[in-house]
């Protein structure tokens, strides 16, 4: 039997019904999350890490610029509550986490795992569908791709 190489769900795929936590420990449903207008769900290894950092940071920066696009900013990690909202306290993080300790939320979006965490990806979801997805997201320029995909969708909002 063939191991399952899928990489992320699909363009047009609809966002399973999985539940995830806030920093507080309260259930989410990540499908409720992503079902009005534009949402980037990006799923990171793990928070206080160098490179989650540059990551979240980025998108911390340029978030005037994604809510201009109507975008908003979710990331994942399979850290617990606790964890998160220390990330959030020590970058100044003004966005949602969510947090997905056991794993369900990244097995149901098929993200794999690398040395025993996630990998890196993002999704661009519009009502509750990928509608765009990066397997390999540029820590330092995420942002800018996600208005770059959003340019090329004809998503971008009319003045």
């Amino acid at each position: 039997m063939k191991k399952n190489k899928r990489i992320g769900l699909e363009v047009g795929s609809p966002i399973p019904d999985v539940w995830a936590f806030d920093p507080e420990g309260n259930p989410m449903s990540v499908r409720e999350l992503c079902s009005k207008g534009l949402v980037l769900l990006y799923f990171f290894p793990k928070a206080n890490t160098p490179g989650c950092t540059i990551q979240a940071c980025n998108l911390r920066d340029h978030l005037a610029d994604l809510q201009k696009a109507n975008v908003q900013v979710i990331g994942i990690s399979r850290d617990k509550p606790s964890v998160q909202k220390k990330f959030i306290q020590n970058n100044r993080l003004n966005f949602m986490l969510l947090c997905d300790p056991s794993g369900e939320v990244c097995k149901e979006f098929a993200i794999p795992r690398f040395f025993g965490m996630p990998k890196r990806l993002s999704f661009l979801i519009k009502d509750g569908k990928v509608l765009w997805r990066d397997c390999h997201p540029n820590i330092w320029n995420t942002a800018a791709e996600v208005l770059e995909a959003i340019k090329a969708s004809n998503f971008w909002p009319k003045d």
